[in-house]
């Protein structure tokens, strides 16, 4: 499909559904016209995205206004894509957010890890801690506490301590303001 240095699309068959990949750079450069063409349903997969700017951000908002009737979901949204949706909530625009990546650090060796959790999951907080699978001493502890969220999407630990969930346990949240 259509990409230029820092920015590529490209699609793919992925569980019999065409899935739009996403990877590099969200910025004034980025081309989205390639979308416009794309029928219905639209699974975006955001894993490789690497930065967004704000100029970014914008023209991503305007595309979801031309995509306007179209139905659009959000897969495999990594941390920086999730801190958007907090703090723009027409990034979302009326697109299914499907999958996210919650992130965890290890307080004992600092080694950073983003859980992939799904929308069969979203119903309860997130867990958070978990033993530290590399280095077995200290826990992964879930690290998206500070969130922004003004407006329906956010990341949140779980209040129930007896919970004998996942580590992929967690809630989009609508706001109470």
């Amino acid at each position: 499909m259509e990409h230029n240095d820092k920015f590529k699309i490209e699609q793919l068959v992925k569980e019999n559904m065409r899935t739009v990949m996403l990877r590099g750079i969200i910025d004034e450069d980025a081309n989205f016209d390639p979308l416009m063409k794309l029928h219905s349903p639209l699974v975006i997969n955001f894993s490789g995205v690497t930065s967004i700017n704000s100029c970014g951000v914008r023209n991503w908002v305007n595309l979801l206004k031309d995509l306007s009737g179209k139905e659009v979901f959000y897969e495999e949204c990594p941390t920086l894509i999730v801190r958007q949706m907090n703090m723009v909530p027409s990034f979302v625009g009326g697109a299914k957010i499907v999958s996210v990546f919650a992130p965890y650090v290890c307080e004992s060796c600092e080694k950073e890890l983003a859980l992939l959790v799904k929308e069969t999951e979203f119903d309860g907080g997130v867990k958070e801690a978990f033993t530290c699978d590399a280095c077995k001493k200290g826990e992964r502890e879930f690290d998206g506490r500070n969130l922004p969220s003004p407006d329906g999407f956010q990341l949140l630990p779980r209040d129930d301590a007896n919970h004998l969930g996942t580590a992929h346990d967690w809630a989009p949240v609508a706001s109470a303001a």
